[in-house]
């Protein structure tokens, strides 16, 4: 197969994922691992990603919860020790250091920015929005519904200043694009986050390991 720049494709890699799931944080970096792997960055590929919005906790409200209480009551105190000792563990390995402390509530204006964050400055603004966001929220003990944070978020990746933000995000903006981003994932059978899809063919659904992404994009490989 040639390898010359006329005969590069560009593959598409659309996820799906909220910014209070763990597990998408995880896949986001497995999935770099994969487009940096010598296997694929041997083939005659681009790629463009592109963050679609989802509620991993649809019963979440605006109203701000301490993650303690509101993990406890979803899953059991027991239960959220061993899956937070698991999940900082795993987070370790990929370059994480989840922190479990601070608020966690519905987080449709996160989603707001990312899709701003793409309008603006497409794949490039729209995944330093996200990874930012996931800092926040995992690392930093952010809350990922306070107005204040958001826009000092937004104004670190050049989205907008922190006014221009405050502002956006009182109005509803966005709002009904992300809902039907949404509802079209939920028409599309997606139940779970992070769910990722190749080229508009191939899905995969949770934070699979980087070897599952370079098989995939290697199956595509042969296709073309």
């Amino acid at each position: 197969m040639s390898t010359t720049p006329s005969a590069r494709k560009t593959i598409s890699i659309d996820i799906t994922s909220d910014t209070i799931c763990p597990w998408c944080t995880v896949g986001d970096r497995r999935l770099s691992k994969a487009l940096q792997d010598p296997r694929v960055k041997a083939l005659p590929f681009d790629f463009q990603i592109r963050w679609h919005p989802f509620h991993l906790d649809p019963t979440l409200d605006n109203t701000p919860l301490t993650k303690k209480e509101r993990y406890d009551a979803k899953f059991g105190a027991a239960r959220m020790v061993q899956m937070q000792k698991m999940m900082s563990e795993l987070g370790k390995k990929e370059g994480i250091n989840f922190s479990w402390g601070g608020n966690v509530r519905q987080t449709t204006d996160s989603h707001r920015l990312i899709q701003a964050a793409w309008d603006k400055g497409g794949e490039t603004m729209q995944t330093a929005m996200v990874r930012t966001l996931f800092s926040g929220y995992f690392e930093q003990e952010k809350d990922i519904g306070d107005h204040e944070y958001l826009a000092t978020a937004a104004e670190s990746v050049g989205l907008m200043g922190k006014q221009e933000a405050l502002d956006y995000l009182k109005t509803d903006q966005n709002l009904d694009l992300v809902k039907k981003e949404m509802k079209k994932a939920q028409m599309a059978g997606i139940s779970g986050v992070p769910f990722f899809v190749l080229d508009n063919k191939y899905a995969l659904s949770g934070a699979q390991e980087p070897d599952t992404f370079v098989e995939v994009i290697q199956n595509l490989a042969k296709e073309k």
